[in-house]
């Protein structure tokens, strides 16, 4: 989070990588189960980069968090537009994270509505 916060500082007001420190702190705060706080820097990615899908799952993600259904299924809708052959179970084959935070994450998205 420490970085993510300083590059957020040292960056100009304009910079359209901003949605890069944005998603770090939304997935850290959405692993951390600061769930409205990943839901606010989710919101910012995807207000700098609207055309990048990721930053949606977060969004979905932290919505089935603080039991927003409504918004859980609104975020995974646009995610779906941006990105239409978004999967939960190609995401999961990225291997991105420790498989508990994998699992975590993928159910949430499914609880989302997001296809497997």
């Amino acid at each position: 989070m420490e970085h993510a916060h300083k590059a957020l500082r040292l960056s100009p007001l304009d910079d359209p990588l901003s949605y890069h420190p944005y998603c770090a702190l939304a997935l850290t705060h959405l692993f951390a189960g600061a769930f409205a706080d990943a839901a606010r820097y989710a919101a910012l990615a995807v207000r700098a980069n609207p055309g990048f899908s990721i930053p949606y799952a977060y969004l979905a993600a932290s919505h089935v968090g603080l039991g927003n259904v409504e918004a859980a299924h609104s975020a995974a809708r646009r995610l779906i537009e941006v990105a239409p052959n978004f999967s939960v179970g190609g995401y999961v084959r990225t291997n991105l994270f420790q498989p508990y935070l994998m699992d975590a994450l993928a159910a949430a998205l499914r609880k989302a509505g997001l296809p497997e």
